[in-house]
């Protein structure tokens, strides 16, 4: 679904301004990061979203919540091989 659809010139230095409709819709101002994304042959301009410790923090708590109690709970018995530890890196816990 196209929304806004708008031209811009790129200058000798390579750059090039964000329309104000676009800047409005995607909420994007001043001091905002906007990330350049290159995937088969087209370009995507998304907004970088901002994230904090305090933001990371609050989410793992959430993944933890809702993880299978098999990767947040203490094995009884001896983990050899390290399972545990890596299924829970790999869930981000």
């Amino acid at each position: 679904m196209v929304i806004e659809v708008r031209a811009t010139k790129i200058d000798k230095m390579g750059r090039t301004v964000i329309p104000s409709p676009i800047r409005k819709i995607m909420d994007i101002k001043e001091g905002d990061y906007i990330e350049w994304v290159v995937e088969d042959g087209k370009i995507y301009v998304r907004k970088r979203l901002k994230i904090d410790k305090k933001t990371i923090k609050k989410r793992f708590n959430q993944l933890r919540k809702t993880a299978p109690k098999c990767f947040t709970e203490k094995l009884e018995e001896e983990d050899k091989w390290g399972l545990q530890e890596w299924a829970l890196a790999k869930l981000g816990l």
